[in-house]
């Protein structure tokens, strides 16, 4: 049969169907439940990678393991074990308090609107997605057209989600040589580090450390980096950022943002 995509896994099945998806411009459904495990592994695994598999999109999948399907959207969408249907087809009253802003790399041929993303910046945008124990679920136009909301208002239920999750998060800050913070790092791990670019509150909090405006990095879905903006600093972190961003999973960029008071 004809592969209209496939790869190697070496970063773990969600990582490299995100790979998938994202080159061939549609969203890939996994059903942890037919994940061909071996003897003593766990779904848990599946993150850690060295799979040494092929993943691949086909018609016919003769003999193969079938483990999800390929539909319209963008990202990958894991089923948890014992699910019949993902969370996007649930009703807003009922995921309404797990919307969360999803900031991620955007398809130049791409038109973010009908993927249900908006744009944040040149290369970036902003879609939404439905946290769950096990999965984050892209949600699509078509459900929140169904849902009778604006992607606007969207986006209000969503930052107002992450603002209330981040109250409570700790940073960490370096130091320079006279003392003074010159970099502060966001990484809870909860796959929304990178979002936290978004807070509207970011710049007004640490302005008095990295003066106004600062400079931060994002280079995958689990790092906020934010730093001060001047030549030598700059130059040190932009390529940790760029190794990170080349090296990291999940993905988001290599560029630097300036983050500024509006």
């Amino acid at each position: 049969s004809r592969a209209p995509g496939m790869g190697v896994q070496f970063d773990g099945l969600a990582v490299d169907a995100g790979h998938l998806a994202r080159r061939s411009g549609v969203r890939c459904v996994v059903d942890l439940d037919r994940v061909p495990l071996a003897d003593g592994a766990t779904v848990d695994d599946l993150a850690f990678g060295e799979d040494y598999e092929l993943l691949a999109a086909v018609a016919d999948p003769g003999p193969f393991a079938v483990v999800g399907r390929v539909e319209p959207g963008n990202g990958v969408e894991l089923l948890r074990a014992g699910e019949g249907s993902p969370d996007r087809n649930g009703r807003l009253e009922d995921v309404k308090d797990r919307i969360l802003p999803m900031v991620r790399p955007g398809m130049p041929s791409e038109n973010p609107q009908e993927g249900g993303a908006q744009v944040l910046v040149e290369g970036l945008q902003v879609a939404y997605a439905i946290d769950g124990d096990r999965t984050i679920a892209y949600i699509t136009r078509q459900q929140f057209d169904a849902w009778g909301i604006s992607i606007d208002e969207l986006h209000e239920i969503a930052l107002a989600n992450l603002i209330q999750r981040s109250e409570a998060i700790e940073a960490q800050a370096a130091h320079d040589g006279s003392g003074h913070i010159n970099l502060i790092l966001f990484q809870t791990l909860d796959g929304y580090d990178a979002s936290r670019i978004l807070l509207p509150s970011l710049h007004q909090k640490l302005r008095q450390y990295l003066g106004s405006p600062f400079a931060a990095g994002i280079p995958n879905r689990d790092i906020l980096l934010c730093f001060r903006n001047d030549d030598e600093t700059v130059q040190r972190l932009s390529a940790q950022i760029a190794d990170d961003y080349r090296q990291m999973p999940h993905q988001v960029t290599e560029k630097l943002l300036l983050v500024t008071a509006d």
